[in-house]
């Protein structure tokens, strides 16, 4: 009986928090009505629509819409990027293409100058970029006044460029002529290379040839290593210009005794310059300018033909690469002045004569040969002049002129002799009276020595 009104009282109680709770709206801290009755907890509400999951119809319809508008969004940057991997592919096959070629460039000016050396004697030198040995001299002149002297001297006095043009004019007429330029590496003066490179270009643009030299001059010791690099970067440059004939590399490196007058006074001249006459070749030819010849040159002094390391550390260092690449080798002569007779005395034609071709026969027979350059490669005679000065009279500069230029002619075939520079246009200080500021044909007002006219003649005339 007891029992059984307890088990009544606990129903009463239960049916009566059953009644309470089934009145809460919902559902009250997660317990239900039902599940207080021991029934089954009914379906979850519904999500709102943004919510719903991926696995029904309308969340797959917004998931879809989100990912379209997500793919729309990045179409751009995709295909940018797609453009970007094109470019780089593309830009990565011009540069196997441009490699392969100067390859091939660098083949075949070998193979030619294999050829050359199999079929041609020293007594007699083929012809090369710089021209052919039996045929005229083809001259030319460093048109401006300031210089690279060995002692001090005054500063120059300005040039005008438009009467420069008209004096290298005239002495053109109707043959070729060349401007010999100079540009200097240092490592450090960004913008040399431009300059020398606007200088090129006013003169080509006037119907000019230009042989353009580039000096070894780095303001440290190990600036020297981007000698090659920018050689090879100015040299292809040069090769766009119609009128480039000729790039040297170097300047007298087997000079050591001024370093503004030469490169040797730089440490590490001579490796840099057979390094980078190769890297010129490959330059020109590159662009297609297998016309302009590349070469280097070496200064005459009083004893031409004593034998010297220079030319044996060239091929030492250069190897194969640097024999195959040098079409012409220039020499700088200055009888009566740097090289034999003294400067003391008035030289004679005989005198002048005499040292030129000395010089030459040496320089043909003996010095090309221990470089490994052979009778494929040509000569120029790359400077040569004989200054005026108190004492030096610009009679005797007439006279030496056409000394010098008469024993060259003589003896052009023999030798191997394609070309002659003069030293230079117009003196760079006549009032000075100081030995190296008076090189011209002209004083430095532009007026004329006799010796203008006379160059004027054997230009005209091939030298003869």
């Amino acid at each position: 009986m007891v029992r059984r009104s307890t088990t009544l009282l606990v129903l009463s109680a239960l049916v009566v928090v059953a009644t309470v709770v089934a009145a809460l709206p919902g559902t009250w801290g997660g317990f239900s009505a039902a599940t207080a009755l021991g029934a089954s907890a009914p379906p979850a509400p519904a999500r709102s629509a943004e919510r719903l999951p991926a696995t029904s119809s309308a969340g797959r319809t917004r998931a879809a819409r989100g990912s379209a508008s997500r793919a729309r969004a990045t179409a751009p940057a995709r295909r940018k990027a797609r453009a970007r991997a094109k470019a780089r592919a593309r830009a990565k096959a011009r540069a196997r293409a441009k490699a392969r070629a100067r390859a091939r460039a660098r083949a075949k000016a070998r193979a030619a100058k294999r050829r050359a050396r199999r079929t041609t004697s020293a007594a007699t030198p083929a012809s090369s970029p710089m021209g052919d040995a039996g045929a005229p001299l083809r001259f030319g002149i460093y048109p401006w006044g300031a210089v690279g002297a060995i002692d001090r001297v005054d500063g120059a006095a300005p040039d005008d460029p438009a009467r420069a043009m008209a004096a290298v004019k005239e002495l053109q007429g109707d043959r070729p002529f060349v401007v010999h330029l100079y540009g200097d590496y240092t490592g450090v003066d960004l913008g040399a290379a431009d300059r020398l490179l606007s200088d090129a270009r006013w003169w080509s643009e006037h119907g000019v040839g230009v042989e353009a030299v580039l000096r070894y001059r780095p303001a440290a010791a190990l600036l020297g290593a981007g000698f090659a690099p920018w050689v090879r970067a100015v040299s292809g440059r040069l090769a766009a210009l119609p009128g480039t004939v000729a790039v040297q590399v170097g300047n007298e490196a087997n000079n050591t005794a001024s370093a503004a007058a030469a490169d040797g006074a730089y440490p590490g001249a001579v490796p840099a310059i057979a390094r980078a006459v190769p890297a010129a070749s490959d330059a020109v030819r590159a662009a297609g300018r297998s016309d302009v010849g590349v070469g280097l040159n070496w200064a005459a002094d009083g004893s031409p033909c004593t034998t010297s390391g220079f030319w044996g550390a060239l091929r030492a260092t250069g190897g194969r690469a640097f024999t195959d690449a040098v079409d012409w080798v220039g020499v700088d002569v200055y009888p009566g002045t740097w090289s034999a007779p003294a400067r003391t005395v008035v030289p004679s034609s005989a005198a002048v004569a005499a040292t030129v071709t000395d010089t030459l026969r040496c320089l043909r027979t003996k010095h090309l040969p221990a470089a490994g350059l052979g009778a494929s490669t040509t000569i120029t005679v790359a400077e040569t002049g004989y200054p005026t000065a108190p004492g030096r009279t610009e009679a005797t500069q007439e006279s030496v002129l056409r000394a010098i230029v008469a024993a060259v002619d003589g003896v052009r075939a023999t030798y191997g002799v394609t070309d002659l520079r003069w030293f230079s246009m117009r003196d760079a200080n006549t009032r000075s009276g100081q030995l190296e500021n008076g090189y011209g044909l002209l004083r430095d007002d532009y007026s004329r020595k006799p010796a203008f006219a006379a160059f004027r003649g054997l230009v005209a005339a091939g030298g003869r």
